[in-house]
């Protein structure tokens, strides 16, 4: 992994490595000389965040072919810093866990899957259990971490049994739902591992759990304000909008 560190007085607060055919950005590129690189890219050149991340870089862009090699370079590299960012929590989770969080294609939505199912809040997430999935390119990433970490799918099925619980009934829905999410995915979008694609009939399904999640905000929030005997200016103790209980 290469490091960044702060250049001297004067110099650029940036700098930038080539490796694998591919453009990486440590620091502070200034807007004008970061629009001349992309518009140098080639258009089969990807901006891929999870690689920056793994490199603890600013911004990784190149050949896909190229990404992959660095990310099988990095991976055990990667994997170690997470295990150590996490410590005593790095022992709940198995092997591959840890090297999702390290090297995983990563999006809101399948970081807020895998804290709902392991318990453990990724130190780079900062979302909510209500970061559902929106269209078939999030619902792709969460597929890829309950398919690369087998430990997930049990998980799964438990999660799929608490529709009952109000605060993790849209999770639990989509859970429910989801062999016919990936029946539909494989129909409209058979090589979604590898390329890219659409699959509007998995965006219309998901849009159902937001529907869901949104009636149940809106109830909830109705809720609270009818209970609401206490004075002015006095805490109100129970749970807000957005605050999910995550499962254990």
């Amino acid at each position: 992994m290469s490091t960044w560190k702060t250049p001297a007085e004067g110099a650029p607060n940036y700098r930038i490595l080539q490796r694998e055919g591919c453009t990486i950005v440590y620091g502070h590129m200034p807007l004008g000389a970061w629009l001349r690189l992309l518009r140098q890219a080639s258009d089969l050149h990807v901006l891929h965040a999870d690689v920056a991340r793994m490199l603890g870089a600013t911004a990784v862009i190149g050949p896909p072919e190229g990404l992959a090699r660095i990310r099988e370079q990095e991976a055990a590299a990667a994997t170690g810093r997470v295990r150590a960012q996490l410590g005593r929590a790095a022992r709940r989770l198995d092997a591959q866990a840890v090297r999702w969080l390290a090297a995983g294609e990563q999006g809101l939505s399948s970081l807020a899957l895998f804290t709902l199912l392991t318990g453990i809040r990724p130190p780079h997430y900062g979302g909510t259990a209500l970061d559902l999935p929106r269209d078939a390119q999030e619902f792709r990433r969460c597929r890829l971490l309950v398919e690369e970490v087998p430990s997930m799918q049990r998980a799964l099925l438990r999660l799929a049994r608490r529709v009952a619980d109000p605060e993790l009934v849209s999770w639990a829905a989509l859970a429910e739902t989801w062999k016919d999410l990936c029946a539909q995915m494989d129909h409209e979008w058979p090589s979604w591992r590898t390329q890219a694609g659409r699959a509007p009939g998995v965006n219309a399904m998901l849009a159902c759990f937001h529907e869901v999640e949104t009636d149940r905000a809106v109830l909830q929030s109705s809720r609270t304000t009818a209970s609401l005997p206490l004075p002015y200016g006095l805490p109100h103790a129970g749970p807000g909008r957005g605050e999910a209980r995550w499962l254990r």
